[in-house]
């Protein structure tokens, strides 16, 4: 979900062969951000329930999973003013945790408003 002020953006893509909810959150937090680039947005607080997410990318600490992604996501800041990476328990995080449940749930759902590169 990406907010702007007041008004919130559901985007929604099915991956196929993630292998883990680690690698989900990880490509759906790209994913974001290469939508707020595309918006023209100078200023993100990215927001996960996703503690070693958050930890990765504020702590610069590889982990092999996610190495590939995290090195994306860390190369792409350099487009924005100002981001941060905040952890935020799940219980505050249901409208994000819903959509993820009813991506995985529909796999013959596909719908990439974020992407258009594909």
């Amino acid at each position: 979900m990406v907010t702007e002020g007041h008004q919130a953006s559901s985007l929604m893509s099915h991956c196929f062969y993630v292998s883990s909810s680690l690698i989900a959150e990880g490509l759906a937090l790209r994913e974001a951000l290469f939508y707020c680039i595309a918006k023209g947005l100078r200023a993100v607080k990215c927001e996960s329930d996703s503690l070693q997410l958050i930890r990765a990318l504020n702590e610069e600490t590889p982990i092999s999973e996610i190495y590939g992604i995290i090195a994306d996501i860390l190369n792409l800041v350099v487009a924005f003013d100002y981001v941060s990476f905040v952890w935020i328990p799940r219980s505050e995080n249901k409208a994000a945790d819903a959509l993820a449940k009813q991506a995985l749930s529909n796999a013959s759902f596909v719908a990439s408003s974020m992407n258009p590169r594909v």
